[in-house]
């Protein structure tokens, strides 16, 4: 992760060293731009300003407002394709998404503040790698696969290999892809911010069971996840997250513990909706 900056004064933007800047049409363009060393990708850049500020130093900045088909959003019945560029506020109301998974449009419609909804994007604040940012945490537990472009090829990553710094040098978000939803519930708890926020993502299977996918994070650090399987009490699940998940701010034992309340609340709210369906049949 990047460090912030340790100057007394904080730079500004006549601090900046001076960069070329380019505008790509398509996704080749952009991957092409972005192998120098030294480039940078850019599209909603309400967190660009911050890196910079941050020590970040580029030559050339690639801009991706542009690129045609990165802000596309699709499903096709079994898997939800979110299109890197897609924006927090078009893509929480999009149709694929509240019809594939109306608790991820729900809990999307939460994040940042009006003005930065109008131009953030879900790849953005993935790439970003912030511990206060939301939606590494919702992707992670959907189990979602990252689709990359680079000068070698493209590959899929999980979020986890994003934040380990896996992503190939020139590597492009394409999209955010999450797989398996036929069957599959997703909750986001973020009543305890900036302590403690939970996702989970139910996928039930046709004998009647199926699995929990569990992501807990903080402003503090990295978030953590872990599965088990369908029908196991929500404390238990939670006294499997690993020690990492306390600091000085609150323990791992606290930590634990609100993470097994806020699940638990997530699974009776599960369990009321499916009660509801059934009445209403």
């Amino acid at each position: 992760m990047r460090m912030l900056s340790h100057g007394l004064v904080a730079p500004t933007q006549r601090t900046i060293p001076d960069f070329d800047l380019r505008r790509p049409l398509t996704v080749n363009e952009a991957v092409a731009a972005g192998a120098a060393g030294g480039s940078a990708y850019a599209q909603g850049c309400t967190d660009l300003f911050a890196q910079f500020r941050e020590g970040l130093r580029c030559t050339t900045l690639v801009s991706l407002d542009k690129v045609a088909g990165l802000r596309d959003i699709s499903y096709d019945g079994r898997t939800l394709r979110i299109g890197s560029g897609a924006i927090h506020h078009e893509g929480a109301r999009h149709p694929a998404v509240v019809s594939a998974l109306p608790g991820l449009a729900a809990a999307w419609r939460q994040i940042a503040t009006h003005r930065i909804r109008q131009r953030a994007t879900i790849g953005g604040n993935v790439m970003a790698r912030r511990p206060r940012y939301e939606m590494s945490i919702m992707c992670d537990s959907l189990g979602a696969e990252l689709s990359f472009i680079s000068p070698n090829g493209p590959c899929r990553l999980s979020t986890a290999d994003v934040w380990d710094s896996r992503v190939p040098p020139g590597g492009l978000l394409l999209s955010v892809d999450i797989p398996e939803l036929a069957c599959a519930w997703f909750g986001y708890e973020r009543s305890l911010r900036p302590l403690l926020t939970v996702a989970a993502t139910v996928r039930a299977d046709t004998a009647g069971g199926g699995t929990v996918r569990v992501s807990v994070g903080s402003e503090m650090h990295r978030h953590f996840t872990v599965e088990a399987p369908l029908g196991t009490d929500p404390m238990d699940i939670a006294a499997t997250l690993p020690g990492e998940i306390g600091d000085a701010v609150a323990s791992a034992r606290y930590r634990r513990h609100a993470a097994g309340v806020l699940l638990g609340r997530l699974l009776d709210r599960l369990a009321s909706e499916h009660a509801s369906e059934e009445k209403s049949r």
